[in-house]
């Protein structure tokens, strides 16, 4: 719910959404569990694929035989302006930006990522969020009509994922350098130590978050854009290679060094590694 809020509802505070991203640490750094324990999903086999998640404002379950009171009505859902099915070339595009964004999001997370069968592929139930009834083209996968670029997307993420240690870390994010676990240093766009005050700003839908191991010269940058308009982020310092981009779905090997200010797209994310040792924290 945090992350659809904060991508297509574009509300909610940074704090709930870091939350999140560190793998709900809150809840779940307790009892000597590690970060496996906490599950991260968007979509589940209840409720909206991740397809009509971003393409309907309201569930589409009269074929279920219940008048449309089954299913859940609180989705934090959107349609982007058409409900449903549409060939409209901008609403097709603000789909897939916010589509890729949650799932960059997903598979970047602190924790164990779960996939929902088919969000990878653009599987769509019509807008049925309660489909357990429906064992026909409802809810069967269409492997003939997968979306080849969203299949490649999610490919990529994950390896990704798997190729960056910092992105498969066993131990909880600190606040500060402590032993072996990564060190989370959360940023304002302007280049500012996020404050209490940062943390609960309902407004501000951008951060940029530095991830180092305290014993290695590893480290990565995350910007995130929630808003719907391009925002100017300062760069910590470093020569941050671009390995991420859920805008234009391109992720891979490092890919030129960002500028020291840079403009991240609306609802978009992005990830950069560490070129060359430098002071990551500073």
């Amino acid at each position: 719910d945090v992350q659809r809020d904060f991508w297509l509802q574009r509300r909610g505070s940074r704090g709930a959404m870091a939350q999140r991203l560190a793998g709900s640490s809150v809840e779940f750094d307790s009892g000597g569990r590690g970060p496996h324990s906490s599950v991260n999903f968007v979509t589940a086999h209840d409720g909206f694929t991740l397809h009509d998640l971003v393409s309907y404002a309201q569930r589409h379950n009269l074929a279920n035989g219940e008048h449309n009171r089954d299913g859940h009505g609180h989705n934090l859902s959107i349609n982007n302006g058409i409900e449903g099915a549409t060939d409209n070339a901008a609403v097709l595009l603000a789909r897939r930006r916010q589509r890729q964004a949650l799932l960059a999001a997903l598979l970047l997370s602190l924790g164990t990522p779960m996939l929902l069968s088919g969000d990878e592929l653009g599987h769509t139930q019509g807008g049925n969020n309660n489909a357990y009834c429906q064992d026909n083209d409802t809810t069967w996968l269409r492997w003939d009509a997968a979306d080849a670029d969203l299949c490649g997307f999610v490919a990529r993420v994950i390896a990704l994922r798997h190729a960056l240690p910092l992105l498969q870390s066993r131990g909880w994010w600190q606040s500060e350098p402590h032993g072996c676990d990564p060190a989370a240093l959360w940023y304002t766009p302007q280049g500012q130590r996020m404050q209490a005050s940062d943390w609960e700003d309902g407004q501000g839908l951008a951060w940029a978050l530095v991830l180092h191991q305290p014993q290695s010269n590893d480290a990565l940058l995350l910007l995130l854009n929630g808003h719907a308009h391009p925002m100017a982020f300062n760069v910590p310092a470093g020569a941050w290679c671009l390995r991420l981009d859920s805008e234009s779905g391109w992720a891979g090997t490092a890919s030129g060094v960002l500028a020291p200010q840079t403009s991240v797209p609306g609802t978009c994310l992005q990830l950069a590694t560490l070129a060359a040792a430098a002071p990551a924290g500073a």
